[in-house]
């Protein structure tokens, strides 16, 4: 059980909010915290924070080929802890976007990071039939905690029948009994690919141990 909630989460981060958010707050450079989570990181300047009533709906407006991956997509997918985009809404395309969860590990506790991320990968690419890898899954680090890694392209496509070429990157982050799923998206070419800002944000993040 835990292992399929891992990927519905990891398939809700990967996707973040590429459809587009809804109203943003007023937009500065500023770190934000959970305390409960232990957890902090930079809002890239400029850019805003979505509401988890906007991330919820636009969950619901995602198309999935899998009739049971749409619905946990909609109903299952754990709210996260942060969401950040490059625009404010309404914004016509694809939006960057930058997602932290929390989830527990359950009888998945103590494994590798590489091997949860692989886990998570393989519904990733049941979700989305065009999925190729950019960056295969990777040993990484983040927070000077042992981390996983990959980045990919592959094609969303959402209720209005508009579909968007994205290039999503994805780390899970294991501390004891939970891990971190951190989740940037955005376009695969042009002035939106965001990577600088994207590992800006990366390198902002402290988690306490």
């Amino acid at each position: 059980m835990i292992g399929t909630l891992l990927r519905f989460i990891s398939l809700a981060a990967f996707i973040a909010n590429a459809i587009g958010t809804g109203e943003a707050q007023t937009p500065t450079r500023e770190r934000f915290g959970n305390a409960t989570a232990g957890v902090s990181l930079v809002r890239p300047a400029g850019w805003h924070t979505a509401s988890l009533q906007d991330i919820q709906a636009n969950r619901e407006r995602v198309r999935l080929p899998d009739r049971d991956l749409q619905l946990a997509l909609a109903k299952r997918a754990t709210a996260p802890l942060f969401v950040f985009t490059k625009h404010a809404e309404p914004y016509v395309g694809l939006n960057p976007s930058i997602q932290v969860t929390l989830r527990p590990l359950g009888d998945l506790a103590g494994s590798a990071p590489v091997s949860l991320l692989k886990i998570a990968v393989a519904q990733i690419q049941k979700a989305f039939p065009d999925f190729e890898y950019v960056t295969p899954v990777r040993t990484a680090q983040v927070s000077a905690l042992p981390a996983a890694y990959t980045k990919a392209r592959y094609t969303l496509k959402n209720s209005d029948g508009h579909t968007f070429k994205v290039l999503g990157r994805l780390w899970v982050v294991p501390r004891g009994a939970f891990m971190f799923i951190i989740g940037m998206s955005g376009p695969q070419t042009g002035p939106d690919l965001s990577e600088a800002e994207f590992a800006e944000a990366l390198a902002s993040i402290q988690i306490e141990k």
